[in-house]
């Protein structure tokens, strides 16, 4: 099965960068970057169908060009649960959950860190960082562990889930608290990577978004169509931008005819 071939384009203002190239922000307007591609191919879903349901299973429509370095711990092919009762309560037809509890740490994160870590070993990355007051501590360092990258995490002094934290401890992270709040060790974690060669993967970074908009493939496969309306618990907006984008390219794909609201 043909790959597309994809690019990074600015959100804002439409530049687009070579995906090679080590960037997470616009370098004209400072906005954004999406993972855009070209020549979507044809018949995806009956190659998919094949597959057991998991993240890999979308291989075709993810960055990632060297598929023996793929850094996965079994990631994805979460549960979807019809929930009768609450259905009811709410006075709706029918209502699902997607458990993502189910994945490896424990959160919706390890969708996007095993696209990110794989693709810094692609880039050839020694060091990875993140700033985080949790899930993403926890899963970048488990990713990070898997690859054998060493894995920088800046977390706000006493504003961070402790679980978490002994995660990303055990998983031998170097863990770095700072007397700030998270805003703040976003800004030094940014500083430090361009200063020091490391691949930065907050949510900033495009191609962790990549990841996570497998649950909008994973939903359609589950359901046998699209769900007429999503609902996701929002922090910096980066999950629901994901989710929305695997709908959108679903389309593009011939897959889905309408958007979920």
């Amino acid at each position: 099965m043909d790959k597309p071939t994809y690019y990074l384009r600015c959100i804002n203002c439409g530049r687009e960068y070579d995906p090679e190239e080590v960037i997470y922000t616009c370098h004209d307007c400072g906005d954004l970057l999406s993972v855009e591609y070209h020549d979507f191919p044809s018949n995806l879903g009956k190659a998919w169908a094949k597959k057991p349901l998991s993240l890999w299973r979308y291989r075709e429509m993810l960055p990632i060009e060297d598929e023996t370095k793929i850094v996965s711990l079994g990631e994805g092919g979460t549960s979807l649960n019809r929930c009768s009762r609450l259905s009811d309560w709410l006075g709706l037809r029918e209502v699902y959950v997607k458990n993502e509890g189910q994945n490896p740490t424990g959160s919706f994160k390890d969708r996007g860190m095993t696209v990110g870590v794989t693709k810094a070993l692609e880039l050839k990355m020694k060091k990875v960082a993140c700033a985080s007051t949790g899930n993403t501590s926890a899963s970048l360092a488990a990713y990070a562990a898997k690859a054998g990258l060493e894995c920088i995490v800046l977390v706000p002094s006493g504003k961070v889930a402790l679980g978490k934290l002994v995660q990303a401890v055990i998983y031998n992270a170097k863990v770095i608290q700072i007397k700030a709040n998270f805003d703040a060790a976003l800004n030094l974690v940014r500083d430090l990577s361009t200063s020091h060669h490391i691949y930065l993967l907050n949510s900033l970074n495009p191609y962790r978004l990549e990841g996570q908009k497998t649950i909008a493939y994973e939903i359609r496969d589950q359901l046998g169509f699209p769900p007429e309306k999503v609902v996701v618990p929002v922090g910096n907006a980066g999950n629901i931008s994901a989710i929305w984008k695997g709908f959108q390219e679903l389309r593009k794909l011939g897959m889905i005819d309408d958007l979920p609201r």
